[in-house]
């Protein structure tokens, strides 16, 4: 019989020293700023676009920012690989922080539009780079129980974003969600100052070409399923051209000497199957986060603080059992806990499937806990050991690789769900005699009409069976890790 997979690693314990706990605290402050800045808008959307007018730009206010902040994620981390990590935090530090002052000074949605495009060029560096210097900081053990930290910024972010949103819009201004990013931002560029580093050295080479092609690439194709939303119909001109770009994108990064995305990251034993789980993780976490709250609130006629109480257990599950993840990483094994977390999502994700036999939102809110849980537990101990067996030198790539993949999984996944809720409740609108057309966009719908939140719940449906789909796909994946890593150990690179 073959022995329990285990990682080979030289497990140390560095001391907490008053250093180290100012840059952990930078560090932290920086994925916040970033993180809260995807939720925040969220609730004063409604506000800007009454004030600033030119309405039909109103989604590209959180449009902009993700597009910018998912396709740059894979540049900024080969740049912290190439240039050092402390050099290129500060750059995207000082764009967040420029940006968000241009927001704030905002007279035109066009205006708003574009340096909010900008702000996210500025998270697409932070969030990659802060997760590769806590890998540079702390060896294994600790990394695994530090992590737990992090997680617990996302889960920060999605709680305080919606509601400091909302205080700022009723008292100050809606302007202040974009002025608060400067004293944070300015406090983690401080705590960090002293950060000491170190860069590669020798010949310095960016592959702008696949850079560029890979933003193109993934901006037609996001554009190409978006475009669906009022017609049911996907752009196929658009995602050809998406397509062609990104297949010149992989020859391009084949050819290239240093990769913005290298190849081999793919095929590696231990990496494939994590960035595999990565896009699946992404797709369920903003299919989740996008139409649970619209169920609750479209398809049961319940508040926005119904939506927001179903949804919370997801982000506080995901960090707390993140944290208990990577202490019980090191003896339990990384493959064993990939495994479970996934079971427990597949778990989760059926709940979904069966009709309440308690008060929906209750109900809802317990299969966003199960499915909090399995996240923390499956995609935590596979980002450590992601960054654990490369080289300092390609920790950033590979950490970036990851974070686009969780994105542009969720991202694509979105658009896709919403071609399927609307397909499918205009289907169904039609065979039950009514008007397809009233029913175009769920979000409109009166809660007050009985017919309208019968719809919304048979279109989610079919979205919830999306979900239980890639439960079972991740519970595959999650079966290969632990069938190919039997008798064989991951080899730990600091």
């Amino acid at each position: 019989m073959s022995a329990a997979p285990t990682i080979a690693a030289r497990v140390t314990h560095i001391p907490w020293t008053p250093e180290r706990a100012r840059w952990t605290g930078g560090l932290m402050l920086a994925l916040l700023v970033a993180a809260m800045d995807s939720t925040i808008v969220g609730t004063a959307l409604p506000t800007i676009g009454g004030e600033l007018g030119n309405f039909s730009l109103y989604p590209w206010v959180f449009s902009g920012y993700l597009l910018t902040a998912t396709t740059t994620v894979p540049l900024w981390g080969k740049l912290a690989d190439l240039y050092g990590r402390k050099v290129v935090m500060f750059v995207g530090l000082g764009i967040f922080v420029g940006a968000s002052v241009l927001c704030g000074m905002a007279h035109s949605m066009l205006a708003l539009v574009l340096f909010r495009a900008l702000q996210g060029l500025g998270a697409g560096c932070l969030q990659p780079v802060t997760m590769t210097v806590i890998g540079d900081l702390f060896p294994l053990q600790q990394r695994a129980r530090v992590q737990g930290l992090f997680s617990g910024m996302w889960a920060l972010a999605a709680i305080s974003g919606p509601l400091l949103g909302a205080l700022f819009v009723s008292t100050i201004g809606w302007r202040w969600i974009f002025d608060v990013n400067v004293p944070i931002g300015l406090a983690a560029a401080v705590l960090l100052w002293s950060f000491n580093d170190r860069v590669r050295g020798g010949k310095v080479s960016i592959d702008y070409a696949g850079a560029l092609l890979l933003t193109a690439g993934v901006g037609l194709l996001l554009f190409g399923f978006g475009s669906g939303n009022s017609g049911g119909q996907l752009n196929w001109p658009l995602i050809a051209v998406a397509a062609a770009m990104l297949g010149a994108f992989v020859v391009v990064e084949r050819r290239a000497p240093s990769p913005t995305v290298p190849m081999r990251f793919l095929v590696d034993p231990v990496i494939g199957p994590a960035v595999i789980v990565a896009v699946i993780v992404g797709t369920l976490l903003f299919g989740l986060t996008s139409y649970v709250p619209l169920l609750v609130q479209a398809g049961l006629g319940g508040s926005a603080f119904a939506a927001g109480a179903a949804i919370a257990p997801l982000m506080v599950g995901w960090p707390i059992a993140g944290m208990i993840a990577g202490r019980v990483m090191l003896r339990a094994g990384y493959q064993r806990l990939a495994l479970l977390g996934a079971v427990v999502i597949l778990a989760g994700s059926a709940m979904l499937l069966v009709p309440s036999p308690i008060t929906p939102v209750i109900w809802l809110g317990g299969a966003m806990l199960l499915i909090g849980i399995g996240m923390g537990v499956l995609n935590t101990p596979l980002l450590i050991v992601l960054q654990s067996v490369v080289d300092w030198s390609d920790r950033g790539a590979v950490t970036a690789l990851n974070q686009f993949s969780r994105t542009i999984g969720g991202a694509v996944g979105v658009a896709l769900m919403g071609l399927l809720l609307e397909t499918r409740m205009k289907a169904e609108a039609a065979a039950r005699g009514l008007d397809p057309g009233r029913f175009a966009d769920p979000s409109r719908l009166s809660t007050q009409t009985a017919a309208g939140r019968s719809l919304v719940v048979h279109g989610i449906q079919a979205v919830d069976w999306v979900f239980v789909v890639l439960s079972v796909l991740a519970v595959v994946v999650a079966a290969m890790i632990v069938r190919g890593s039997r008798g064989r150990s991951v080899a730990f690179k600091t």
